[in-house]
C-alpha cells in the first residue's frame, strides 16, 4: 500500500499561491521580486498540467496573456 498522495491542479495552485502571501507577509520585497514570486506560483500549476513540458513562453501566455519579451519588458527584467 502507497502513502503516496495526490492534489488537484486547483490544490497545488492554491498552495503555490498561499506559499507566495506568506513569504510576501514576513520579507519585504520591491514589485520585481514580488512579480517573480507570483511567476513561480503561476509557473508551478502550468508546469505540472503540463507534464513538466512548459517552457517559460507558455507559463507567460497562458497566465499574463503576453509574449515573454513583452511580459519581461513591461517589469523591467
Amino acid at each position: 500500500m502507497s502513502d503516496a498522495k495526490t492534489y488537484t491542479e486547483h490544490q497545488v495552485t492554491e498552495a503555490a499561491h498561499v506559499a507566495k502571501d506568506l513569504i510576501l507577509g514576513e520579507i519585504m520585497c520591491d514589485q520585481q521580486w514580488e512579480d517573480l514570486l507570483s511567476l513561480m506560483a503561476n509557473a508551478t500549476a502550468t508546469v505540472l498540467t503540463s507534464g513538466l513540458a512548459a517552457d517559460l513562453e507558455e507559463v507567460v501566455q497562458k497566465n499574463y496573456g503576453q509574449e515573454l519579451e513583452e511580459f519581461k519588458s513591461d517589469r523591467g527584467f
